[in-house]
């Protein structure tokens, strides 16, 4: 009888360390999880930091191809006119979102993103 006894009392021993194991195993699963969502939650915000970076730059660039435009002498590419500063604004426009998602300027692009993330 003692013998069943103490077997019972190691069982019970046992199941106690089996769940203080698993509610350990828990916890460090749970971490883990929290971990992992916050580091996804970072390279969502980075990645949200690095197109707002791209969308200044294409500002940034436009305004840079305006001035150089301005300097240049007046030559018109069809008859002038309305439609064509329209079109020539158009395209300045477009260039300069095609070199900000091309990152021309990636290091205006990097300090942006890195200004951004310490405020």
């Amino acid at each position: 009888m003692n013998n069943n006894l103490a077997r019972y009392q190691i069982d019970i021993q046992k199941n106690n360390l089996d769940q203080n194991q698993i509610q350990k195993l828990k916890a460090n699963l749970e971490n883990k999880n929290n971990e992992v969502n916050n580091i996804k939650q970072n390279n969502e915000n980075s990645n949200e930091l690095e197109k707002e970076a791209e969308k200044f730059t294409a500002i940034f660039l436009e305004k840079m191809f305006s001035a150089m435009k301005k300097s240049l002498p007046e030559e018109k590419m069809f008859d002038g006119g309305y439609a064509e500063d329209v079109f020539s604004d158009m395209l300045t426009r477009e260039y300069s979102q095609m070199a900000g998602k091309q990152g021309v300027l990636g290091e205006l692009n990097r300090a942006l993103v890195n200004q951004l993330k310490d405020s």
